[in-house]
């Protein structure tokens, strides 16, 4: 039923511009003979009462000339804009993609900046203790062989060097002459 109206709708327009076509040339075609006088202002005002019916149709058909020059313009107008928007879309829509992934790179070497600083902080807590013990062993050392050490400086000490060395002489003395009597 519906189709039935949009087909009816569509054949009286169809009517309407072959009719406004007829008139154009009728119009066109008609001599002048039969204007009225015209007040000069009345059209100027918009008081279109004093127009004949052929004039009537004249000014109504520059109406729809000019309706219709402003609806190209209208659609020619939206389809251009609708052009830029498609070209920027198609402009802007990849770079903005490039630049999400450019993040999304950036934020997973950070991830794995961030993942090899743990690693080594845990190896250097790990080594830092090792350096604890070390030290505390190196301490432990050095007091055991500072008393050994202090020990044996006492014992050195305590040793008469002059009754050394006399002794020393004497040996000394003593293995010279053997030393003669084997040489020979």
């Amino acid at each position: 039923m519906a189709e039935n109206e949009e087909i009816k709708a569509l054949e009286e327009k169809t009517e309407v511009t072959e009719t406004t076509e007829a008139t154009e040339e009728t119009v066109e075609n008609k001599p002048t003979e039969n204007k009225p006088v015209e007040d000069s202002g009345s059209k100027k005002n918009g008081d279109l009462s004093v127009l004949s019916d052929r004039e009537l149709l004249i000014e109504l058909l520059k109406e729809q000339k000019k309706a219709s020059k402003r609806s190209l313009i209208t659609a020619v107008s939206l389809v251009a804009i609708a052009l830029i928007f498609g070209a920027a879309v198609l402009i802007i829509v990849p770079k903005v993609n490039a630049t999400l992934n450019n993040a999304y790179q950036a934020i997973d070497n950070i991830e794995a900046v961030v993942a090899n600083a743990d690693k080594a902080i845990g190896s250097v807590e790990k080594s830092l203790d090792g350096i604890d013990k070390m030290v505390k062993n190196v301490d432990k050392v050095v007091v055991d062989n500072t008393d050994s050490v202090s020990k044996t400086v006492e014992r050195m000490s305590s040793i008469d060097i002059t009754a050394l060395n006399k002794s020393i002489k004497d040996l000394s003395d003593i293995i010279e002459p053997l030393a003669k009597f084997f040489r020979r």
